[in-house]
């Protein structure tokens, strides 16, 4: 038993400090956010296939494009008498909810402010609940005339800053002003209809639906790489170079609003729906960016965030991970991920055998990297989503039983339930899925590395005794400090044997 303790002590120990240097570089160095576009495309790949048509199915934008500046003979501000007629054409149709993504601080002259107050009357007065969006200055609310809210409430329109390559991931509940909580727009929304207190929320972090919705293909380009463009963007680029054009939620134009009377689109998209009505100008800097859509409006990051609140009630996704029970979770995988390195062990081979086993296998491994491309060739022509899921199930296969590594396995299986279970029951999003795995693999060749100078450092070490023999009795200097510094390192990775090794 004092043997076995004594040969697995170094083991612990060094499985404890792979997992200190995983948690230092990994989490506090911010190593995992390089990650982020890989997991992303995953994310995406899967949420395609799970997310539910609630909110798709509810929301509606209605979008004063550039083009509809042009084709209305009008000008950049638009025009308060244009908003009006806007406003009050979407209040025929009867919405549930309207959030007016306009901010309404100019200067104007007091007929066209009391014209822009009567048409949001009117549709508070259709029976939609009326937002208006209300940027902060200064912890105030912006000069707002009251007239314009005296049928409508305020909601911030902020947007969050983007997450690397990622784009932007996260949504602000609201904050405090000097005058009281301002809830954020899809936050104000959901508090009427849903019942969650904006105040009492917690960041979201969004899960970006993926597909276009059927009216947007109507009067929309929607381009998409296919064959090998898409395989060499995703390859070469990026896994997020291949965005989509259009947007996830149905989307009518002012010009086609105001110029379409009986149209059934039209109707069908409104009646009854919530309305999100903003402005799609690239020269006003209200663009937004996500891991599925290319760069767009503003707009619809907010039509995103209340989509996650119909999808997810309550249960919707935190985006705060630095809570105690996330720490420990995220402490806890390292730790079972750096054991499995040092206690689970995939066969070891030199490099000379596994040669050997190439040339002898090399026929075999030549159908099966047939078989493989043929699988991705076939992945791919029913889309990225698809190509990326089996990807990831194809590198699970080979790591476990290609490689015969069984801590491969039993980690992945670990992390997806671990995934699930902050999902699901702590309501976290899955942003970094694929950290702890590459945590596996990144320190796994960091400990081959650590071994192979272990050995190199104790031969070496032996060898500098030896010489050194002979000066020992006439009072040779010890050894070098930066020897005592080095054996115990190197000692968690190689144990020498103590009859050849001097002390």
């Amino acid at each position: 038993m004092g043997f076995i303790r004594q040969v697995e002590r170094p083991l612990v120990l060094r499985a404890l400090l792979l997992a200190f240097i995983g948690y230092s570089v990994f989490i506090f160095h911010g190593l995992s956010n390089h990650l982020d576009p890989w997991s992303q495309a995953l994310i995406n790949a899967a949420v395609k296939f799970a997310y539910g048509k609630t909110g798709q199915d509810d929301i509606t934008v209605v979008l004063f494009r550039e083009e509809n500046l042009a084709e209305l003979d009008t000008h950049y501000p638009v025009p308060y008498r244009l908003h009006s007629d806007v406003i009050e054409a979407i209040a025929t149709y009867q919405p549930k909810a309207v959030f007016v993504d306009f901010a309404f601080i100019d200067n104007r002259d007091p007929k066209s402010i009391g014209q822009l107050s009567d048409a949001l009357c009117t549709l508070r007065d259709a029976g939609a609940a009326v937002y208006l969006a209300a940027p902060l200055g200064n912890g105030k609310l912006p000069s707002i005339t009251p007239e314009l809210l005296r049928c409508a409430k305020p909601a911030l329109p902020d947007m969050d800053h983007k997450s690397g390559e990622s784009g932007v991931l996260t949504y602000f509940h609201g904050r405090k002003t000097d005058s009281g909580f301002v809830p954020s727009a899809a936050f104000a929304l959901a508090q009427d209809r849903l019942h969650i207190d904006p105040e009492r929320a917690e960041k979201l972090e969004i899960v970006w639906g993926k597909g276009v919705a059927p009216l947007n293909l109507k009067w929309m380009k929607c381009d998409e790489k296919t064959g090998w463009a898409l395989l060499h963007s995703t390859l070469f680029e990026n896994p997020l170079a291949n965005r989509l054009d259009c947007p996830y939620h149905r989307t009518i134009s002012a010009n086609h609003l105001l110029n379409s009377v009986g149209d059934d689109d039209i109707q069908q998209a409104l009646e009854g729906r919530t309305v999100f009505y903003g402005a799609g100008f690239r020269f006003t800097g209200d663009r937004v960016e996500s891991p599925v859509y290319g760069e767009m409006p503003g707009i619809y990051l907010h039509t995103m965030a209340y989509d996650n609140l119909l999808t997810f009630g309550e249960s919707y996704k935190r985006a705060d991970r630095h809570g105690i029970l996330v720490r420990l979770i995220d402490m806890a995988l390292l730790l079972v991920a750096s054991f499995l390195l040092v206690f689970v062990k995939a066969p070891e081979k030199t490099e000379a055998d596994s040669l050997i086993d190439f040339i002898h296998h090399a026929q075999m491994i030549a159908v099966g990297l047939g078989f493989v491309a043929v699988i991705m060739g076939i992945a791919m022509t029913f889309g990225l989503d698809i190509a990326c899921l089996t990807g990831a199930l194809l590198y699970v296969v080979y790591r476990g039983f290609i490689q015969q590594d069984p801590a491969f396995l039993l980690l992945v299986v670990i992390t997806l339930g671990t995934t699930i279970f902050g999902y699901y029951v702590l309501n976290l999003g899955p942003r970094n899925i694929l950290a702890f795995v590459a945590f596996f693999e990144v320190v796994g060749h960091f400990q081959d590395k650590l071994v192979k100078k272990a050995k190199t450092y104790f031969e070496f070490r032996d060898k500098f005794l030896l010489q050194g023999t002979a000066d020992e009795e006439a009072g040779a200097l010890p050894l070098p400090l930066w020897d005592k510094l080095l054996v115990p390192i190197f000692w968690l990775f190689y144990q020498p044997d103590p009859k050849e090794t001097k002390p």
